[in-house]
């Protein structure tokens, strides 16, 4: 569960994000503000308890997953690759070792103006979440009031299941019809909560490179 609170363009997000006993595969959660800076130390410091943290990003261009990082106590976040910025509008994989749950708080600048958040090629697939951090369906460049995704024909987005460890049955989106899935009748998709990720694989023929929103808070 997730909570956004705001004043003016600066906000926090509460999130409480599953521990991760031994075989299990953790969630995957984003970075939903802004930080004066994209590193995990600044959006996501972690306590002494929870030594050993890892959290594993998807490569877009490998079509894999990236060098684990790990949180060590006393000296934050680490990754073999030397990169530990991640930016709201990617998803990623946590394992939380420690305390049930891991209650994170989030601090910054909520995302204003045109924001792009790149997609994956033809067939590819990535980890993706609004930047804006708003609780909506995910939805397509012309229905209000959802999250506006970029779809088209044939894209497939899948979502992880922290309870139940595994993914639901995959959304397609249908030209014409909107999003599909046996389980739910709504045609504007998944609903997507606030700092979460989700897998997208982008259609055979996609020519949308980027999912772009213009966005701004109301005094």
């Amino acid at each position: 569960m997730a909570q956004v609170y705001s004043v003016n363009a600066v906000g926090y997000v509460n999130l409480a994000v599953r521990s991760s006993p031994a075989g299990s595969f953790g969630s995957v959660i984003a970075v939903p503000l802004n930080g004066t800076n994209a590193s995990l130390n600044t959006t996501l410091p972690l306590t002494a308890a929870y030594d050993g943290t890892i959290i594993y990003r998807y490569d877009v261009a490998s079509q894999n997953y990236s060098d684990a990082i790990t949180f060590i106590d006393g000296a934050g976040w680490f990754s073999p690759s030397g990169s530990i910025d991640i930016n709201p509008g990617e998803g990623f994989f946590i394992f939380p070792l420690g305390p049930h749950p891991l209650n994170v708080t989030f601090v910054g600048e909520v995302p204003q103006g045109t924001l792009s958040n790149p997609l994956p090629g033809q067939s590819q697939f990535s980890v993706r979440s609004s930047i804006v951090p708003q609780t909506a369906r995910l939805g397509d460049t012309v229905t209000a009031g959802t999250l506006q995704f970029a779809a088209e024909d044939g894209d497939i987005v899948y979502l992880f299941d922290p309870v139940a460890q595994g993914f639901s049955q995959a959304y397609t989106y249908i030209d014409g019809a909107g999003w599909f899935n046996p389980d739910d009748a709504d045609p504007n998709g998944p609903n997507i909560p606030v700092a979460t990720g989700f897998f997208i694989q982008k259609s055979s023929t996609a020519v949308k490179s980027a999912w772009v929103r213009t966005f701004t808070v109301n005094p």
